[in-house]
């Protein structure tokens, strides 16, 4: 008799136990690379090496950048604020910072080494340190045929403008941030950017980066064109606009000529492969007639 109740009760607990089972929710990813990325230029760097496909996970800076028919992917936060735990749900091969090694909280470390997460912490402030960022990531991707076509396209296009520096070229200053005024310095992308463009980013001498100036180093600078990066915002309006106002009443070449100029192109402070349309904008608006305006 016991052996009779025993299978009784094993016959009724396996469908019982299968049931439990089917209310399981099993997430299924497709198979290769996944990649996270909270950099804005890396997501687009894989954009335009053709790996678009692989991005399962973005940043809050990456939303108006991507195109409409990724505007659904999951924001993950960014390297300062992750969310972790949808990062993990997400099942990523690889996640992307941009952040100094040291910085790196331990927590974010740990939960990709728990979960199998590859992390890839690139630095990209100059063309060198872009061609091994776009090898990188042609890597994990699984592109890396398009991302050394596009490294090779891009090189012969710079090297091609480096041939062309006008002998005189104008005194430019670049702002990217207003309070406090900081501009482009020595050594970095957008230096580079302005050399190929043809100007003289005379802001070299005030150090490496982007360093804070006062208005009183600005006017001994005195640039015959000014600069003043307003991604993403409208274009301006003409020289009554109040975001040039204030520099247009400066002692400066720039103001005198009414050369002082906003940059709204969305993509102006980041460096992608799209780096030579960049410079092209910047020569087309140094070497432009005067106009107190901006560009898009």
């Amino acid at each position: 008799m016991r052996l009779n109740i025993f299978r009784v009760l094993l016959l009724i607990s396996v469908p019982l136990a299968l049931a439990g089972c089917a209310k399981t929710t099993v997430i299924k990813h497709r198979t290769g690379p996944r990649i996270v990325s909270t950099d804005p230029s890396a997501t687009q760097i894989l954009l335009q090496i053709g790996a678009g496909k692989t991005i399962v996970g973005v940043s809050p800076w990456d939303k108006p950048l991507l195109p409409k028919s990724m505007g659904d992917l999951p924001v993950v936060g960014g390297y300062l604020h992750l969310d972790e735990e949808l990062v993990v749900r997400l099942a990523p091969t690889a996640l992307i910072l941009q952040q100094a090694p040291e910085r790196v909280e331990p927590g974010v470390l740990a939960m990709a080494r728990q979960n199998g997460i590859r992390i890839v912490n690139i630095k990209i402030n100059t063309f060198h340190q872009l061609f091994a960022v776009v090898r990188t990531l042609g890597g994990i991707s699984g592109c890396q045929k398009p991302a050394a076509a596009a490294i090779h396209t891009l090189q012969s296009e710079l090297k091609i403008l480096a041939t062309h520096r006008p002998k005189n070229p104008p005194r430019v200053v670049y702002i990217i941030s207003t309070r406090p005024i900081r501009v482009v310095g020595a050594d970095n992308f957008m230096d580079q950017e302005i050399t190929l463009a043809g100007g003289n980013n005379v802001a070299q001498r005030c150090g490496d980066g982007f360093p804070a100036i006062t208005r009183g180093t600005l006017v001994r600078l005195n640039p015959q064109i000014l600069l003043i990066s307003k991604p993403g915002q409208p274009a301006a309006s003409g020289p009554e606009d109040p975001r040039l106002k204030p520099w247009l009443t400066l002692p400066l070449a720039a103001a005198r000529a009414k050369r002082v100029d906003l940059i709204t192109w969305p993509q102006a402070q980041m460096l992608t492969l799209h780096v030579g349309r960049m410079i092209d904008r910047l020569r087309k608006l140094i070497y432009a007639p005067a106009s107190a305006g901006g560009v898009q």
